[in-house]
Protein backbone atom coordinates (compact mmCIF):
# COMPACT_ATOMS: atom_id res chain seq x y z
CA UNK A 1 0.00 0.00 0.00
CA UNK A 2 1.84 3.45 -0.72
CA UNK A 3 1.18 6.07 1.38
CA UNK A 4 0.51 9.84 0.57
CA UNK A 5 2.80 11.91 2.82
CA UNK A 6 3.44 15.16 2.11
CA UNK A 7 6.42 17.19 3.07
CA UNK A 8 4.97 19.04 6.14
CA UNK A 9 4.19 16.04 8.00
CA UNK A 10 8.12 14.40 7.34
CA UNK A 11 9.62 18.13 8.41
CA UNK A 12 7.20 18.04 11.24
CA UNK A 13 7.97 14.52 12.01
CA UNK A 14 11.62 15.76 11.92
CA UNK A 15 11.27 18.18 14.16
CA UNK A 16 9.28 16.08 17.00
CA UNK A 17 12.03 13.96 16.38
CA UNK A 18 14.45 16.29 17.21
CA UNK A 19 12.74 17.78 20.18
CA UNK A 20 11.67 14.02 22.15
CA UNK A 21 15.48 13.41 21.36
CA UNK A 22 16.35 16.20 23.15
CA UNK A 23 14.02 15.84 25.97
CA UNK A 24 15.38 12.45 26.26
CA UNK A 25 18.76 12.89 26.58
CA UNK A 26 18.69 15.90 29.16
CA UNK A 27 16.09 13.18 31.32
CA UNK A 28 18.91 10.88 31.47
CA UNK A 29 21.39 13.45 32.88
CA UNK A 30 23.44 14.27 29.37
CA UNK A 31 25.01 18.06 29.49
CA UNK A 32 23.40 20.09 27.20
CA UNK A 33 26.49 21.17 25.81
CA UNK A 34 29.86 18.99 25.84
CA UNK A 35 32.80 20.20 27.92
CA UNK A 36 35.40 22.84 27.56
CA UNK A 37 37.15 23.26 24.60
CA UNK A 38 34.19 21.99 22.65
CA UNK A 39 36.65 21.63 19.73
CA UNK A 40 38.39 18.55 20.82
CA UNK A 41 35.64 17.30 23.00
CA UNK A 42 34.86 14.18 22.75
CA UNK A 43 32.15 13.70 24.96
CA UNK A 44 28.41 13.01 24.32
CA UNK A 45 25.90 15.97 24.86
CA UNK A 46 22.32 16.35 24.13
CA UNK A 47 23.09 18.53 21.42
CA UNK A 48 25.15 16.24 19.75
CA UNK A 49 25.19 13.64 18.30
CA UNK A 50 21.37 12.60 19.59
CA UNK A 51 19.94 14.39 17.08
CA UNK A 52 22.06 13.74 14.51
CA UNK A 53 21.69 10.01 15.27
CA UNK A 54 17.75 10.50 15.36
CA UNK A 55 17.50 12.20 11.84
CA UNK A 56 20.12 9.52 10.27
CA UNK A 57 17.60 6.90 11.41
CA UNK A 58 14.90 8.44 10.90
CA UNK A 59 15.28 9.28 7.36
CA UNK A 60 16.70 5.81 6.33
CA UNK A 61 13.49 4.35 7.74
CA UNK A 62 11.21 7.40 5.42
CA UNK A 63 13.35 6.23 2.48
CA UNK A 64 12.32 3.14 2.32
CA UNK A 65 8.91 4.23 2.47
CA UNK A 66 8.02 2.67 6.21
CA UNK A 67 5.65 5.04 7.32
CA UNK A 68 4.18 3.58 10.54
CA UNK A 69 0.91 4.85 12.94
CA UNK A 70 -0.09 8.67 12.29
CA UNK A 71 1.77 9.09 8.97
CA UNK A 72 4.94 8.44 10.62
CA UNK A 73 4.60 10.51 13.83
CA UNK A 74 4.85 7.36 16.56
CA UNK A 75 7.73 6.40 15.06
CA UNK A 76 9.92 9.59 14.97
CA UNK A 77 9.08 9.39 18.59
CA UNK A 78 10.06 5.84 18.68
CA UNK A 79 13.18 6.44 17.25
CA UNK A 80 13.94 9.99 19.28
CA UNK A 81 13.54 8.05 22.20
CA UNK A 82 15.77 4.72 21.35
CA UNK A 83 18.13 6.96 20.05
CA UNK A 84 18.70 8.87 22.99
CA UNK A 85 19.15 5.71 25.07
CA UNK A 86 21.61 4.22 22.57
CA UNK A 87 23.61 8.23 22.63
CA UNK A 88 23.89 7.31 26.71
CA UNK A 89 24.30 3.78 27.55
CA UNK A 90 25.74 2.42 23.63
CA UNK A 91 27.81 5.30 22.15
CA UNK A 92 31.37 4.58 24.10
CA UNK A 93 30.66 1.13 22.92
CA UNK A 94 30.29 1.63 19.06
CA UNK A 95 32.83 4.55 19.36
CA UNK A 96 35.11 4.66 21.73
CA UNK A 97 37.36 7.69 22.48
CA UNK A 98 40.38 8.34 21.15
CA UNK A 99 43.87 7.80 22.33
CA UNK A 100 44.92 11.54 22.31
CA UNK A 101 48.90 12.25 23.13
CA UNK A 102 49.94 8.27 23.62
CA UNK A 103 52.03 7.53 20.99
CA UNK A 104 52.49 3.57 19.51
CA UNK A 105 55.74 2.90 20.57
Amino acid sequence: MIVNITEMYILLNYLIAIIVSITVALTLKLPLLPEEPRRFSWTTSALFPTPIITIGLLAIIYSINFFWICDGTVLAIIIAILSGLSVKYLFDYIFPKPNIGESNE
